[in-house]
């Protein structure tokens, strides 16, 4: 199985390299949290990182000149988010959803782009199949990377297994692909059926 284009290779490099930093960095995470912790900038930091994911998806969004609807639907999930991250006691509980929610992302474009591609049909045909699979694909991979976490945390001195990290690595990967998808809807709405075959 090899990939269907250089884009789809590159998505796929992207989201191993992400998770080959968050794996290679579970030994050392504990310590300079409680670093951050101690000097109470935990709360920043982390807050300052899903600031500049919000940034970098806002920008993303304004270069392809989105309607109201993606606006809308943006301002959805951003409230979303906040009313969910606002229920976890810890900063670093959070995080969880940054790092997992951007592997789910960048596995879900992988298989939306494998699957665009090896479709023999027309892209007006193709702009109306909702990719199911891939946000299915993109769910249990994220949810197993998820789970191979916890195991490497397992076997470390200074971390331990625990299932309620896993059951939020897979909600974060979720949360993302379903995100994502809410804002291809919304964005294909903005567009209408005439404009919709144009666009790849």
């Amino acid at each position: 199985m090899g990939f269907t284009s250089a884009r789809e290779q590159r998505l796929w490099i992207l989201a191993g390299s992400c998770l080959l930093l968050i794996y290679s960095s579970l030994y050392i995470a504990r310590t300079v949290t409680n670093w951050l912790r101690d000097a109470n900038l935990l709360r920043l930091v982390v807050g300052g990182s899903f600031l500049l994911a919000a940034t970098w998806v806002g920008f993303g969004l304004l270069r392809s000149r989105p309607g109201w609807r993606v606006w809308l639907a943006l301002v959805a999930i951003a409230a979303g988010y906040a009313v969910l991250l606002s229920r976890l006691e810890l900063p670093e509980e959070r995080l969880h959803f940054l790092e997992y929610g951007v592997i789910g992302g960048l596995v879900f474009a992988a298989l939306v782009e494998r699957q665009k591609n090896r479709w023999d049909e027309s892209r007006e045909s193709q702009s109306r199949r909702a990719p199911v699979w891939p946000a299915v694909g993109a769910f249990v991979i994220t949810g197993i990377a998820g789970w191979i976490d916890e195991g490497i945390q397992e076997i470390l001195p200074n971390r331990f297994y625990d299932l309620r990290d896993v059951a939020m690595n897979a909600a974060a990967g979720a949360l993302a692909v379903s995100s994502i998808w809410i804002l291809d809807l919304a964005r294909r709405a903005d567009e209408g059926p005439g404009d919709r075959g144009h666009n790849p």
